[in-house]
């Protein structure tokens, strides 16, 4: 065989293996559907679409601009056997992928605070001992009876208390500590349960991966208006069956929206070392600062304390100048400038 053959052939070889590689390229590319075949679950939009009423796209519902977040129930054809998208609203979307893109939710950039989509649990021990220097609900509930505070008292386990629940120890002939544990909370007149539930109570989520940004702030504002009414108490951060403070009342609206704003929590809130969990939050890197300026409904507002540079307050921006806030001595609206709080020191993002 001539030398010129035997290139030949080569040459056909190498033709012969191009044109079977540009066969498969073509046929995984055909593999590859433009339409979402099975059931994405949450989808995001990637540019402006409608929802429609019927799996023909012909009755159109609403506009769904860009960046929406989507919940879907399952993927119908169409009478041609195009692929749509059933909401779990009943409405109907485009399956093509150039429109919409399949997502986990929304979620916050990797450097801030994480939206969680699972009920946050409580950080810290549930059933805690109370002993000085201690704050809180169930501080406050012991200060109230025996007498020591009235209804909008500072609830701060202090000495008077301490040598109070001694006297009602030694009185009950309980074990002379000083400190209330489950029999003193008992003994007083508490139920066993209250000393677990006001420790374990978290408000409920109640935003989804596919509801967006304002759904989250929603929950969050929903949230914080439960406590409107409700006393001022110092270290509290439990159920709306109770007051609190202005840190609880953001720690528990944050629950709401899905944040948990650690180290800063429900529980931690009342024990010794934390009674200004407002610098705590304003001194996290994991929450966006912006400027006052550019103040958005579901911001955190944080104060100084006139004449010094101490964060001493924070509220929740409601929009159109107005908070909610719990200060002495209940949780109420207010301007965002007021006679308690007029000096600004900054404003976090919790949604971004």
């Amino acid at each position: 065989m001539s030398f010129k053959w035997m290139k030949s052939l080569a040459v056909i070889a190498v033709i012969g293996l191009g044109v079977t590689i540009s066969h498969s390229n073509v046929h995984a590319e055909a593999l590859e559907s433009p339409y979402y075949n099975s059931n994405p679950k949450i989808v995001k939009v990637k540019s402006g679409i409608y929802s429609f009423k019927d799996v023909e796209l012909k009755e159109k519902d609403k506009i769904l601009r860009k960046g929406s977040y989507l919940h879907v129930k399952g993927v119908v054809e169409t009478e041609k056997g195009t692929p749509r998208l059933q909401l779990t609203n009943g409405q109907y979307i485009t399956a093509n992928k150039q429109f919409i893109v399949k997502t986990k939710g929304y979620q916050n950039p990797k450097q801030y605070f994480q939206v969680q989509y699972e009920q946050i649990k409580p950080t810290g021990k549930v059933g805690y001992n109370l002993s000085r220097g201690y704050e809180g609900i169930k501080t406050w509930k012991v200060m109230r009876r025996l007498g020591i505070i009235g209804t909008h008292g500072y609830a701060k386990y202090n000495n008077s208390t301490y040598y109070a629940v001694r006297n009602f120890q030694a009185k009950h002939k309980l074990p002379v500590t000083g400190n209330v544990d489950l029999k003193t909370w008992i003994k007083l007149g508490f139920s066993e349960n209250s000393w677990y539930n006001i420790d374990n109570y978290i408000a409920p989520l109640k935003a989804n991966g596919w509801d967006g940004r304002s759904e989250h702030i929603e929950a969050m504002i929903r949230q914080a208006y439960k406590y409107i009414g409700n006393p001022y108490i110092v270290g509290a951060a439990s159920s709306p069956s109770y007051g609190l403070d202005c840190s609880g009342l953001v720690t528990q609206a944050l629950y709401a929206g899905g944040i948990n704003p650690v180290p800063v929590s429900s529980i931690q809130h009342a024990h010794p070392g934390n009674e200004w969990n407002s610098r705590k939050l304003f001194a996290s890197k994991q929450f966006k600062h912006v400027p006052y300026s550019q103040r958005q409904r579901g911001d955190l507002i944080f104060y100084y304390q006139p004449g010094t540079h101490t964060i001493w307050h924070v509220a929740i921006y409601l929009g159109n100048n107005k908070i909610i806030e719990s200060w002495p001595t209940k949780v109420m609206i207010s301007p965002v400038i007021n006679s308690h709080c007029n000096v600004i020191a900054g404003v976090t993002r919790p949604f971004l």
